[in-house]
């Protein structure tokens, strides 16, 4: 690189998405500029259902491992865990004071304190207003609507000119919990026009405007003060305005709520001490004591509206709960639609409500639940307010973040200044345009319990062939000295093939392996050759008699 083009690359804003771009969840992008690096959220992607065994996925950040020392603030947008939940790991290799909203602030302390990681941290309040200066970004935060309280968008100057990143937004006037989306704030950071806007393409293939949780709370108003019998709400534990909605009809009704799952009593628990949630006096009571109240006064608060195996809701419907037993009559309100990936486990869920004969409300054809996304005609709003020479779409697979890119281009964004880019693509902005110029890691890191392996560890792959085919052990017992096999080697299996069928499949792969075997017994045997001779004898048979391909394991006994 000449000196002329280096000095260029240190007048340019470099965007590197880490995670999020091509997914739901798991956001975590990269600003640089010069020697000064700003990260915007860190947060986990929820397994899918290949995904064997796996509690999470988050961002690999060995990007960012190795430019530690330039990093001067992680910008957390709000609290939800596909924009929070990775800061654990994140800040057991990193340190970098951490800026969130105040609701955010407290999820996030209770988080690193479950990990053991909140001593040493350093946890800042991001104030609506108030700019923080982070090397060469100065970064300004502003209020948005979204399904938590306290969320907000970012306004990072850089020498260039402002990047927006909106965070998760929608455009709600009149939100029952928080305050409105701040157009009068976001119009003055925005001036004559942004250089940047990165802004929520989770629905930005849908046309129109997200729904206010004022239709929300009229609808579950009804029910709930309707209802003759116990009414169990399914929502996500961070819908706070949901939650108050609850309290008030059930208020209204002359019911107690009793809240079941840990994530909903403590969030409840930050969000009273916030002042987000008004709860009525004597209206929330425990799960012991709502058992004892008839039928008709009795409203549960529950965890589990996607379907998560050991949420509230999912024992509940499994007659697994040790607290509460669910009655035929019952009504349970499932107050969330399915995260992608998510709509086996929930329609698992309402199956076995059914089968207990409890009435199921869901949002089909009820308005029980509106999402916190913006819509194109919301999109298109921002998008006229900020006026951006440059547009990136976040947050979102890939087919929503390209329905983001073209709508960007219909309200006058040029072709030339939309980038739509993915996880690990490295986009540089100058003077004189834009251009993705490398690549960074930006893979998933599988967390399962207390182990995390890469794309490139076989854990994974194991376990798929595992689900499928099976596992089949071959003990072979080896003279040490003479390095040859003795004695007729032993097979077992698990879950390859029915056990009516299994004595014989392994005599008649025992006699195949032996034959070949004793061919190769002439020579002295290294035990790396003997197990590649296992695997592809046996392997080949199996394949052979069954169309199947198990994982073989070899199991060398050394006399």
């Amino acid at each position: 690189m000449t000196p002329r083009n280096q000095a260029d690359r240190t007048t340019r804003l470099r965007i590197v998405p880490l995670g999020g771009l091509g997914e739901i969840g798991r956001n975590m992008l990269v600003l640089e500029y010069g020697e000064d690096l700003v990260v915007i959220d860190a947060g986990v992607e929820f397994p899918s259902s290949d995904m064997l065994g796996i509690d999470m996925v988050i961002p690999n950040i060995s990007y960012l491992v190795h430019r530690a020392d330039h990093i001067r603030g992680i910008l957390i947008t709000h609290g939800h865990e596909d924009h929070i939940g990775a800061l654990p790991w994140v800040l057991r290799d990193i340190s970098a004071p951490v800026f969130a909203p105040r609701m955010a602030i407290e999820i996030i302390r209770d988080k690193l304190k479950e990990h053991g990681r909140l001593g040493g941290s350093d946890l800042r309040v991001a104030v609506a207003g108030t700019p923080v200066k982070l090397g060469a970004f100065e970064a300004e935060w502003f209020s948005v609507c979204h399904s938590i309280p306290d969320a907000m968008g970012i306004a990072l100057r850089t020498p260039l000119g402002t990047v927006i990143h909106t965070g998760d937004f929608k455009i709600d006037n009149d939100p029952i919990i928080g305050e409105p989306f701040d157009y009068g704030r976001l119009a003055r950071l925005c001036g004559n026009g942004t250089l940047l806007l990165m802004s929520d393409s989770t629905y930005a293939d849908e046309e129109g405007s997200s729904a206010s949780d004022r239709l929300v709370a009229e609808s579950l108003f009804r029910l709930i003060t309707e209802a003759t019998g116990r009414i169990f709400v399914a929502s996500f534990a961070s819908q706070i305005a949901r939650i108050q909605i609850v309290l008030d009809s059930a208020a209204a009704s002359d019911r107690k709520v009793a809240l079941m799952g840990r994530s909903m009593q403590n969030l409840v628990r930050i969000a009273r001490e916030l002042g987000h949630l008004d709860v009525p006096e004597g209206v929330l009571v425990a799960a012991n004591e709502a058992n004892s109240l008839p039928d008709r006064r009795v409203v549960f608060m529950t965890t589990g509206s996607q379907g998560e195996p050991q949420s509230a809701l999912v024992r509940l419907a499994n007659g697994e709960h040790q607290d509460v037993k669910l009655h035929p009559g019952d009504t349970v309100i499932i107050s969330a639609t399915p995260i992608p990936g998510n709509e086996t486990a929930v329609f698992d869920t309402i199956n076995e409500l059914a089968r207990r004969n409890i009435r199921v409300i869901t949002s089909r054809g009820n308005t029980v639940h509106v999402h916190g996304h913006a819509q194109r005609e919301e999109l298109r709003a921002i998008l006229n307010l900020t006026r951006p020479r440059y547009f990136i779409p976040v947050h979102g697979e890939f087919r929503m973040l390209r329905a983001h890119a073209e709508l960007a281009m219909d309200q006058g964004v040029l072709e030339n200044n939309v980038f739509l880019i993915t996880d690990g693509q490295i986009l540089e902005i100058g003077e004189n345009g834009g251009e993705v110029v490398g690549e960074a890691p930006a893979g998933q890191i599988y967390v399962h319990g207390l182990g995390e392996w890469d794309e490139a560890g076989n854990v994974l792959t194991e376990r798929q062939v595992l689900s499928r085919d099976g596992i089949v052990n071959v003990a072979v017992a080896v003279n040490r000295r003479a390095g040859r096999v003795i004695g007729t080697p032993s097979m077992s299996s698990i879950g390859f093939v029915h056990a009516k069928d299994a004595e014989q499949l392994a005599e008649d792969t025992i006699k195949q392996l032996s034959a070949e075997l004793e061919r190769s017994n002439d020579d002295r045997l290294e035990l790396s050759r003997l197990e590649g001779l296992i695997k592809s004898s046996v392997g080949r048979f199996l394949y052979q008699r069954t169309r199947r391909r198990p994982l073989i394991v070899p199991v060398i006994i050394e006399t």
